[in-house]
């Protein structure tokens, strides 16, 4: 289903930031990284408010790799529901997991593995429990409803953010190893007019 199809591809980041003394420093460069949607379940900032709903997720547990705490590598963009079941659960890379040819979301919200790393992940994240498949199956019938009625509401909700970061101003510490990525970022192609209304 289009607002829960996973990239086709594993996740590369296009940005390397290094040096800030907070993880939370790394926001605005993990909020473009992940395309503004959380790494697991791909809940949507359009959908939510973003401070209370998206988080910074360390994909090693700080409680047993505290060297990773700020290191780019290790932190994901995900909503505060999977941040907090994944805890300091040991999974497989989502990056590299979490795929449309290793998970695929049916009509009726179930979400289905095709892999047995994807699975896992389903399994540990509680991404079938009831309430999230009834999540999904209300956005569903939320967006398809708003693309027979109201299509701009439905470009809105399916689109980016207004408040695209510029990451061209922020100066890492340690400097940004992919410097290049900048000018693919989402502020900078919505500025070329390369940015698609929806995705």
């Amino acid at each position: 289903m289009i607002p829960f199809e996973y990239p086709t591809t594993k996740h590369t980041r296009l940005h390397g930031p290094a040096g800030y003394s907070s993880h939370e420093s790394y926001r605005p460069w993990l909020r473009d990284d992940f395309s503004f949607r959380c790494i697991y379940c791909l809940r949507r900032e359009q959908w939510g408010r973003v401070i209370a709903e998206f988080a910074i997720d360390h994909f090693f547990p700080v409680s047993r790799r505290p060297e990773q705490d700020t290191i780019y590598e290790n932190l994901v963009y995900s909503c505060s529901s999977c941040n907090s079941r994944k805890s300091d659960a040991d999974l497989p890379n989502p990056s590299d997991t979490l795929t449309s040819n290793a998970i695929e979301v049916r009509e009726d919200g179930n979400i289905e593995g095709q892999t047995d790393d994807a699975r896992r992940i389903i399994r540990l994240l509680y991404l079938n429990r009831a309430k999230e498949k009834e999540f999904r199956k209300q956005w569903i019938e939320i967006l398809r409803l708003a693309a027979a009625i109201n299509p701009e509401l439905y470009r809105k909700l399916m689109g980016y953010p207004e408040d695209l970061p510029d990451l061209s101003v922020l100066r890492p510490p340690d400097g940004n190893s992919k410097p290049e990525g900048i000018e693919q970022s989402h502020r900078k192609r919505r500025e070329r007019g390369e940015l698609p209304e929806t995705y």
